[in-house]
């Protein structure tokens, strides 16, 4: 994970490849003050998943909180396992930075976005290369959500990615107040 801007020339060609002016601080649903409290969302049971480990990871200056979970699929036969990395960053616009800091350490140059795959996750969202998603990283407000397959298993990781972002939604959407607005601070 990389804690400055050290080579500012480099990080500016890859925010250039990743249209970075064209999303950056935007959301989907909400506005881009929208913010979730310090609660990270995935030790909450996720269908067909169990978790099986969660390692709290050094947050940097964007982050409060950065936190990688690995689940096995819940059919218990040793298939399926993915790891995800969940960062709680400071602003909508910080969980954006974050992604061009975490797609910085990427060997690929670029990486597809994932509603040219078919999947609508996050208020921005990357795939990996290739027929199947095996990798993801996409951000949803204030959360910045990494997903890899970690299983001898070859399996795409959207549904997974679904899951998380449900999840994400489905927390914002209850820090709502009765009037239909966002809560005046932002947090549950």
């Amino acid at each position: 994970m990389i804690d400055i801007d050290a080579d500012e020339q480099y990080r500016n060609q890859v925010k250039t490849r990743y249209e970075f002016s064209s999303w950056a601080g935007h959301v989907k649903e909400g506005d881009r003050n929208a913010r979730l409290g310090d609660v990270l969302v995935l030790p909450i049971v996720l269908e067909s998943w169990r978790l099986e480990g969660r390692e709290n990871l050094p947050s940097f200056s964007r982050q409060q909180h950065v936190v990688r979970y690995v689940y096995n699929s819940a059919r218990g036969d040793g298939g399926p396992r993915v790891a995800s990395t969940v960062f709680s960053c400071e602003s909508v616009l910080e969980a954006h930075e974050t992604l061009i800091d975490v797609v910085m350490t990427y060997m690929a140059p670029n990486l597809p976005r994932c509603e040219t795959k078919g999947v609508e996750v996050g208020d921005i969202c990357f795939g990996s290369h290739g027929e199947l998603n095996l990798s993801m990283i996409f951000a949803r407000f204030n959360i910045l959500v990494e997903i890899k397959n970690a299983g001898r298993e070859a399996v795409s990781v959207n549904e997974f990615a679904e899951n998380v972002d449900a999840l994400i939604l489905g927390q914002y959407r209850g820090t709502k107040n009765p009037g239909g607005s966002p809560a005046a601070s932002g947090s549950p």
